[in-house]
């Protein structure tokens, strides 16, 4: 396997293309994903339970996603990127345009979510492709630091196409669409860099990275409480309409241009084991502040705290770098990293298929608070299970193939 370019040359090329691709598609993510939990409260006006369910169906192809990948363990993945962007694509026309019920926007949000959870495993591919090891947690950094650049045009998409202009969903999700299809035409140009050896595997489940997928079953709870919940409960108990939550999201996606380089930098410098282990102690405490703020800060401090959650947390995230850091040391084959990355990608969804549902029924019967606290349960054995992540060498290996 090649070293690839390093960051810094990473512009030109297939890597540009990829770059390109991620930032179009991170814009398109801005607007439809980054409004859609208001979308469902304002247009199909759920509960916290059906909201739950919601997200369990649309999580389904996150957990299918090694049977999704393993048909096309022959096809270059610059062409399974290109077609699951077009499947992004048509998921989002359709939720905007064909979805008159919640059954429908359900099936719909399926679809997307079935070409976005492809988009996700080969995106993280692509970036060990494109990098050497020693500077894997910096590329890392700068694809999720561009993507939180696309994301803030897409968030301001949403607040002045809402509060200036006066479109609907429907506006903004076509004009979504119509980005996922530029990106899968930047997606068609990355080629394949050769970075899954002569022959990908289709399918690989291996003893030996049982505490990788343990990591992503963790991440699985953990991502599903925030990615719905949390906005769950600025939408439902601080009353924020769309057009604040896009201004949070600008806000958030800025912060994460500085903050997520940096943190993924902390992987090179500090090696998984210390940084996920101080990011389960973080989260813990985000935990407890969603759980607590309500009932113990005067109304703006709740607020402002709760403000504060969002962004770090969301921050937080893309700190599951570390996850294919730590897989990209200690893989068999290079021939198997990709396989490896989407096994854990449908482990980490079988536990998003109860999640939502649990936690919705939870606050419908105790209230969001138990919600959280759930989640700072879940951040307690983040931090155990990263402990016993063992220190990189003196050099980091490659995967062999």
């Amino acid at each position: 396997m090649s070293a690839g370019p390093p960051p810094g040359r990473a512009l030109r090329g297939p890597a540009g293309c990829f770059l390109a691709s991620a930032f179009l598609g991170a814009v398109a993510t801005g607007i439809f994903f980054g409004s859609l939990n208001n979308y469902l409260a304002d247009v199909f006006d759920l509960s916290p339970g059906a909201r739950g369910v919601v997200e369990t169906v649309r999580e389904v192809p996150g957990m299918l996603l090694f049977l999704v990948l393993a048909p096309l363990a022959r096809l270059g993945e610059g062409r399974i990127l290109f077609a699951a962007l077009l499947v992004v694509a048509l998921g989002i026309y359709g939720a905007a345009d064909r979805a008159p019920d919640v059954v429908r926007v359900t099936l719909w949000l399926f679809v997307w979510s079935l070409g976005a959870h492809v988009v996700m495993a080969l995106r993280e591919s692509f970036c060990v492709a494109f990098s050497g090891p020693g500077g894997r947690g910096r590329l890392f950094g700068v694809v999720r630091g561009i993507r939180s650049v696309g994301m803030i045009l897409g968030a301001a998409a949403v607040w002045v196409g809402m509060d200036v202009f006066h479109v609907g969903y429907r506006e903004l999700y076509r004009g979504a669409a119509l980005l996922t299809l530029a990106a899968a035409a930047a997606a068609w140009y990355v080629g394949d860099p050769g970075h899954t050896g002569v022959k990908r595997k289709a399918f690989v489940f291996r003893r030996e990275y049982g505490l990788f997928y343990l990591l992503a079953v963790l991440f699985g709870v953990r991502k599903q409480i925030f990615l719905v919940f949390g906005p769950w409960v600025l939408i439902r108990v601080f009353g924020q309409d769309a057009a604040a939550m896009a201004r949070l999201f600008i806000v958030s996606s800025v912060a994460g241009i500085f903050l997520k380089p940096w943190l993924c930098g902390l992987i090179d410098r500090f090696g998984e084991r210390r940084v996920l282990t101080g990011d389960a102690v973080v989260l813990f405490l985000v935990c407890l502040t969603y759980a607590g703020a309500e009932r113990l800060l005067p109304p703006a401090a709740a607020l402002a705290a709760v403000f504060a959650c969002y962004v770090l947390d969301d921050a937080l995230f893309a700190l599951r770098a570390a996850h294919v850091t730590y897989l990209a040391r200690i893989v068999a084959s290079a021939d198997e990293l990709t396989a490896s990355i989407s096994t854990s990608y449908s482990l980490e969804h079988v536990v998003s298929l109860v999640a939502p549902v649990l936690a919705g029924m939870i606050w419908t019967w105790a209230g969001y608070p138990w919600v959280f606290g759930a989640a700072a349960g879940t951040a307690v054995l983040m931090g155990l299970a990263a402990r016993r992540i063992p220190e990189a060498g003196p050099v980091d290996s490659r995967p062999r193939g």
